[in-house]
């Protein structure tokens, strides 16, 4: 997997736009959408910065938030991720070939769901320990957003992904 770093010139013009007080810009405008807390969840101490990547569906700008929970005898994290494809077409076609190809594994499940009104697609994991689910929600034809959790079933997923002003991630440029 490719990974290409922020660059320093856009992180030093963000540092001067934050010390200005001016209005963040793209990449880190994919932040905007993402909820700051989850009730019943502690957030990351800080978020990273979005990064680009590149995986079987192309190169992509991810923004990203960490949340934990502890339980009496279970610890659960939740992650959730903004996914800027730009201009590519059928990420869900993409989406719904892998949910095929996911649910002939043992010990996974799959389901279709909407979620503020756009296309869900969730898989959870429960042949190892700790279970983990994966709910995408298809935004725009290039962008998704992801919620990975440990310890979380789809239920749980689906609930804290509706935390998310999914507007302003349509919105984000």
């Amino acid at each position: 997997m490719a990974r290409r770093r922020f660059p320093l010139s856009a992180l030093l013009s963000v540092l001067f736009a934050s010390a200005l007080g001016a209005a963040p810009e793209w990449p880190l405008t994919l932040n905007e959408g993402l909820p700051s807390k989850l009730p019943g969840y502690t957030s990351a101490p800080r978020d990273p910065l979005p990064d680009t990547f590149e995986n079987e569906m192309g190169t992509y700008t991810e923004a990203s938030r960490l949340f934990q929970k502890i339980e009496p005898g279970a610890a659960k994290q939740f992650r959730i991720a903004v996914q800027d494809y730009g201009n590519t077409k059928n990420i869900e076609d993409r989406i719904r070939a892998a949910m095929t190809e996911a649910s002939k594994s043992r010990g996974v499940s799959t389901a279709k769901r909407t979620l503020a009104g756009f296309p869900a697609y969730a898989i959870t994991d429960r042949s190892g320990s700790p279970p983990t689910s994966l709910v995408t929600v298809v935004v725009s034809p290039g962008r998704l957003v992801l919620g990975q959790g440990s310890n979380v079933d789809q239920e749980e997923a689906i609930r804290l992904l509706s935390n998310v002003d999914f507007a302003k991630v349509v919105a984000a440029h």
